[in-house]
């Protein structure tokens, strides 16, 4: 592991950010899947391949929070160009033309222990995705499972909006949240409320430009969302 800086916060004692390398892949491997075998409902983490975490390993920025030399939660920025491509397409269909970005690269393998979590640290790994990407003045792109309410409030509250809905062939059905390089908006007057499983009218939304900001409940907070002056 590469040493990036001490977590200096009264919540995360003792907790060092470092950055996983390829050499780190046993390691990074063991902690993602102890985890999702431990959660409740095990489709909220959908597993790296082998290769795609070798080449996030190699390629991207993937973050640890250590304790000692034990990994307690995870954020990754993935830099698969081609991937990126894809998310950002599936993002202009989901969207109706809207948000055309050209790439949105994967904010992936979000991860808290079980005895770390409850205290903000995924939120704080996220955020130092966010400031990955402000740095190298990329896209970012969450996939969450469209029904992990946690997850998706921790985009939200990281600025990502909802932009699409999409269900693939092996059933699994994720909801899209972008976060562009440099756009900052204002809170946005509420449209309406949708319930996050109702997929159909969700969908209709997206397609006429509208985007989810914010959870109430099961349901998501959805508006046209602009520029901040």
């Amino acid at each position: 592991m590469r040493y990036i800086c001490d977590i200096n916060n009264n919540k995360y004692k003792n907790l060092r950010l470092c950055r996983a390398e390829l050499c780190d892949y046993g390691k990074v491997f063991s902690f993602l899947d102890d985890c999702r075998k431990a959660l409740d409902k095990i489709e909220f983490f959908y597993p790296y391949t082998q290769s795609e975490l070798e080449a996030v390993l190699d390629k991207g920025y993937f973050m640890c929070a250590m304790e000692g030399d034990e990994i307690v939660a995870t954020c990754a920025v993935d830099r698969d160009e081609e991937y990126a491509r894809q998310l950002a397409d599936v993002i202009k269909k989901g969207s109706g033309g809207k948000e055309d970005v050209g790439l949105a690269y994967e904010a992936s393998g979000l991860m808290v222990r079980a005895d770390r979590r409850g205290a903000g640290l995924a939120s704080y790994m996220l955020s130092k995705a966010v400031e990955y990407a402000d740095d190298q003045k990329i896209n970012l792109c969450g996939v969450v499972f469209y029904t992990n309410k946690a997850s998706i409030a921790t985009f939200f509250g990281r600025k990502f909006l909802l932009s699409a809905i999409f269900e693939p062939i092996n059933g699994y059905k994720f909801v899209y949240l972008l976060k562009k390089f440099n756009f900052r908006y204002s809170k946005p007057e509420l449209y309406g409320k949708i319930e996050i499983t109702e997929a159909e009218e969700l969908n209709t939304a997206l397609q006429k430009g509208f985007q989810g900001f914010g959870l109430d409940g099961d349901s998501l907070l959805v508006s046209e969302i602009g520029r901040k002056a």
